[in-house]
């Protein structure tokens, strides 16, 4: 008997320490426009949005926010016009999604959260932080767009061809073999259905082009560069004038990993960000 009740007593010990699965719910919001702008949550705790990138989606986030939802109430839109949100009629410019970002945080019923943001998702986080600093507790750049270039990467960045597709994946990280005939099959069936929504955004370049490099100095909120040392799409050269740029910011630069980091080395990237974002 006494043998049974401390076998009984080691299983709910056991049960008590054994990390709780962490579930990433879908949900949706309906903003001040009407539209509905899909997106992944899990976690409590502290708000942390992550913003992603051109032709990308909340998905991109899924590995480090399973890790990030320990710490965090983490929360992966969709932007408007990619995956499961509405499509609306907008030029999908970045000050367009600034703006829709404010919106989101707002249909929220949020006062202060922490944004970090993956490329051109880095470039919005930042256009909006600039302009919205008393809503922002923290920023993490992740491979950011946002400042002026000489040179693109020659790299096509809204494929026309599954080849064009191989080719982008392949830029993405610093180790090409990631890329999966599956991994190429499944980006470029949703691509197709993003083109329109990457070219509105690359259209309004041409008319819209709210570079932050003049900018930066109005940062005033905790900032984290986190930067892929064999980042291919934007060198890590502009991490540097970015961690110039914003004072006191912090910058990590990751070895072995490309322009996703998030995707590339999650647990790094995680642990880079809950080393840096504490709660408020």
């Amino acid at each position: 008997m006494k043998r049974l009740l401390w076998l009984f007593v080691a299983v709910v010990l056991l049960a008590s320490c054994t990390p709780a699965k962490i579930e990433i719910k879908s949900k949706g919001v309906s903003l001040k426009d009407g539209a509905v702008t899909h997106f992944l949550e899990a976690g409590q705790g502290p708000v942390l949005i992550l913003v992603h990138g051109l032709g990308a989606s909340s998905d991109a986030w899924r590995d480090s926010m399973t890790i990030l939802a320990k710490s965090y109430r983490v929360i992966a839109p969709d932007l408007p016009g990619y995956a499961k949100s509405d499509r609306t009629r907008a030029t999908y410019s970045v000050s367009y999604y600034a703006s829709w970002l404010d919106d989101f945080i707002e249909a929220l019923g949020l006062s202060k959260v922490a944004i970090a943001g993956n490329s051109l998702g880095g470039w919005i986080a930042a256009l909006y932080t600039i302009g919205h600093q008393e809503k922002v507790s923290h920023l993490v750049l992740v491979g950011s767009a946002g400042l002026k270039r000489e040179a693109l990467h020659a790299v096509n960045l809204n494929p026309a061809t599954r080849d064009e597709q191989r080719a982008l994946l392949s830029a993405l990280f610093a180790d090409p073999s990631r890329v999966t005939e599956r991994m190429v099959s499944e980006q470029w069936e949703y691509r197709k259905t993003v083109r329109a929504t990457v070219s509105a955004t690359l259209d309004s370049f041409k008319k819209d082009l709210p570079f932050v490099d003049d900018k930066l100095a109005r940062i005033k909120v905790p900032t984290l560069i986190i930067w892929g040392r064999h980042d291919r799409i934007i060198p890590l050269e502009y991490a540097e004038k970015f961690h110039k740029g914003i004072s006191g910011s912090k910058l990590v630069v990751m070895d072995d990993t490309g322009h996703v980091p998030q995707m590339e080395r999650p647990k790094e990237f995680a642990r880079a960000v809950k080393r840096f974002v504490s709660a408020w």
